[in-house]
């Protein structure tokens, strides 16, 4: 498994992966932070492609493989045309596989894609566009007593009922506005 590149500093990363329609079956990706270049052989003719990151969907992790032993994950960097997508790292670890997917998401910028059919990345939390959408954090700390009382009085504390006087009658002072007349 490739290791994914620290945050702070993204070298230029290339390496080999397979691919069934070129020669030799296998084809040379260059990694930049902003752009990855695919080179070739097709045909006995040479090509590169270069994509910026940002025309990708996303990081996608995907399971493979299903063995007694556990699964096979594979985390690829996924586009609309499936030539273009690329595997980044592939595992049957799963104790570090959603940290390494997520830290690659991080680093190129793209949202963090869950694939449960080939070629189909769901978002792994809902997006409006490219930002994530998450519940609202709640604007004051803790208790619900602070939901119903304003935070001054909050801090007040309350007073005890056995120290209070019981008003047994009440007695009107003023005679006020009559509502009869």
């Amino acid at each position: 498994m490739q290791a994914a590149p620290k945050y702070v500093a993204f070298e230029a990363r290339r390496f080999a992966a397979p691919d069934a329609r070129a020669d030799g079956r296998r084809r040379f990706v260059r990694l930049d932070g902003d752009k990855v270049a695919i080179d070739r052989v097709v045909g006995g003719v040479f090509m590169r492609v270069t994509v910026p990151t940002s025309a990708y969907r996303g990081v996608a992790l995907r399971v493979i493989d299903a063995r007694d032993s556990g699964f096979a994950y594979e985390i690829r960097l996924l586009h609309a045309d499936p030539d273009l997508s690329v595997a980044l790292a592939e595992t049957s670890d799963d104790s570090d596989i959603q940290a390494e997917w997520r830290l690659w998401a991080r680093v190129l910028g793209l949202p963090a894609l869950v694939e449960r059919a080939e070629g189909d990345g769901k978002p792994d939390q809902e997006l409006l566009g490219r930002v994530a959408v998450r519940p609202p954090a709640p604007r004051r700390r803790g208790k619900t007593i602070l939901a119903r009382r304003p935070r001054f009085l909050a801090r007040r504390k309350l007073g005890r009922p056995e120290c209070c006087v019981k008003v047994e009658k009440i007695e009107e002072l003023f005679g006020g506005a009559d509502p009869d007349r």
